[in-house]
């Protein structure tokens, strides 16, 4: 999704239809929308792709519902369908370009479909759950299935929706009062938050982001360990300023998106990072891979093991690539360090403020193989941040050259400063809260702390986020994913 003035026209649309049609045929409205949405954003393929996927899992669990024997066989063998057209997309023009000559022999192929990760686990968990018996019976009416896969703003970049919860959210939908000034308000404290991490922070660190893996061997150690934390921060503001604007857009339609950030990186171990991080995802990996395997039911052993699977799965869904690969591999071994800290009395390492600076510090370190563009990349960045490998002077690439500093002014370095200072402080006040910011502000907050919060992020959004005036708009970086 590009931030847009065709995008606002389009939400200005889509609310004003669905306001004024009767209770019953608003679901209809909002597919036809997250239709021509899909359609203008992912093209005809984008669409086709998606439409394919919804039909077969509709009737999968059609098939699933007056099946009794065949139950099983028809679970195994749809998800894996799913998973090999999700991997397949992911892994085999990776593969071809590695191994073989891959260069034009994938041809469209190696596009792959926006979402296509997001919406294939989807349906992966509406199949598991008519299994599991987790969803009594199957959806019968085609539309409202459809518009549980095709909903426009999970579509890019999730959440990964349970099919049951988000069943009752179209139905709260078709009861939503026309205006319902309490929802407004909430829904705005979600998406001015949003598009303030968005726009405001994550695309200014951005350049500074790309102009040092751009040049690495001109950076010393200690500009690469700050863009080691930039990204942190970029990725944070990016993926979680996405998910808090959809969870306001979605609001004005009376659906309730799962909350997939809930302060990440004031985690005291990396377990509980993955508690508060990209959270749908991490339930899904967890109820559907993890518990499976048998969890932590079969002695530590085979935890660990099972530890591992789920993280190296969670790697190749993020990408193809080693680096992917390494990044999941890391994150499942700092998840059994922090079980092995626990059991040995280290919980220092784990707890307090000592337990989230060293968690920050690996989450971070992981981050280098998430963002570089291959292994290479990434132990060259790793090797480019010790000193003495570097041989670079430590502030190596940050002198101003023509008042630009890594790619942004002194004027812009300030905004971001201080965007980040805010940000902080707000996530501080949340976490103490036990709720995210745009929870507290529209929850907690008096109406006049509110008002002014609202407008003056607006505001800021406004004057000084990254778009317009002849620079590219960056897309969210998980549609790539």
């Amino acid at each position: 999704m590009l931030l847009q003035t065709t995008t606002i026209v389009f939400l200005l649309a889509m609310v004003f239809l669905f306001r004024i049609s009767p209770g019953k045929i608003r679901k209809y409205v909002l597919l036809i929308g997250s239709v021509a949405f899909i359609y203008s954003e992912g093209g005809v393929s984008g669409l086709a792709v998606l439409a394919v996927i919804t039909l077969m899992t509709w009737l999968v669990g059609l098939a699933m519902g007056n099946a009794h024997d065949s139950k099983t066989v028809l679970m195994t063998v749809s998800i894996a369908v799913l998973a090999l057209i999700l991997f397949g997309w992911k892994y085999v023009p990776w593969m071809m370009g590695r191994f073989g000559n891959g260069e034009n022999s994938m041809g469209a192929l190696a596009a792959m479909p926006i979402g296509l990760s997001f919406y294939t686990f989807q349906a992966i968990s509406y199949i598991a759950d008519l299994y599991m018996g987790r969803l009594v019976e199957p959806e019968k009416n085609p539309f409202k299935f459809a518009l549980y896969m095709m909903w426009f703003p999970k579509w890019m970049s999730g959440p990964i929706e349970r099919a049951g919860e988000f069943f009752e959210q179209i139905e709260a939908s078709s009861r939503a009062k026309i205006f319902d000034l309490d929802r407004f308000i909430r829904c705005m404290s979600y998406l001015v938050w949003g598009l303030f991490m968005k726009l405001v922070i994550a695309d200014r660190l951005g350049v500074v982001v790309d102009a040092v893996y751009a040049d690495m061997a001109s950076c010393g150690f200690l500009t690469m360990m700050l863009a080691s934390v930039l990204y942190t921060i970029q990725i944070y503001c990016d993926f979680a300023g996405y998910t808090n604007s959809m969870i306001g857009i979605s609001g004005l339609f009376g659906i309730e998106l799962t909350q997939n950030f809930r302060t990440p990186y004031l985690a005291q171990s990396t377990t509980e990072f993955w508690r508060r991080w990209h959270i749908s995802l991490s339930n899904f990996l967890k109820d559907y891979i993890y518990i499976p395997l048998g969890g932590n039911r079969k002695g530590e052993g085979r935890k660990m093991i099972n530890t591992l699977v789920v993280f190296i799965v969670c790697g190749l869904w993020h990408g193809a690539g080693l680096s992917f690969m390494v990044w999941g591999l890391l994150h499942g071994l700092f998840n059994i360090c922090a079980g092995l800290c626990k059991k040995a009395k280290l919980k220092f390492a784990i707890q307090g403020i000592s337990g989230q600076v060293i968690t920050f510090c690996l989450v971070s370190f992981a981050w280098i193989f998430f963002r570089a563009n291959g292994l290479t990349e990434a132990l060259r960045f790793v090797g480019g941040m010790i000193p003495g490998v570097n041989g670079m002077a430590p502030l190596a690439g940050m002198a101003v050259a023509d008042k630009m500093m890594l790619g942004i002014s002194t004027m812009e370095w300030w905004v971001a400063v201080l965007a980040v200072a805010l940000m902080v402080v707000m996530d501080v006040h949340a976490w103490m809260k036990k709720s995210v910011l745009p929870e507290v502000v529209a929850v907690e907050w008096g109406d006049v702390a509110r008002s002014v919060f609202i407008v003056v992020i607006a505001l800021v959004v406004l004057v000084f986020g990254k778009y317009g005036s002849g620079e590219a708009i960056r897309s969210f970086m998980y549609m790539s994913f």
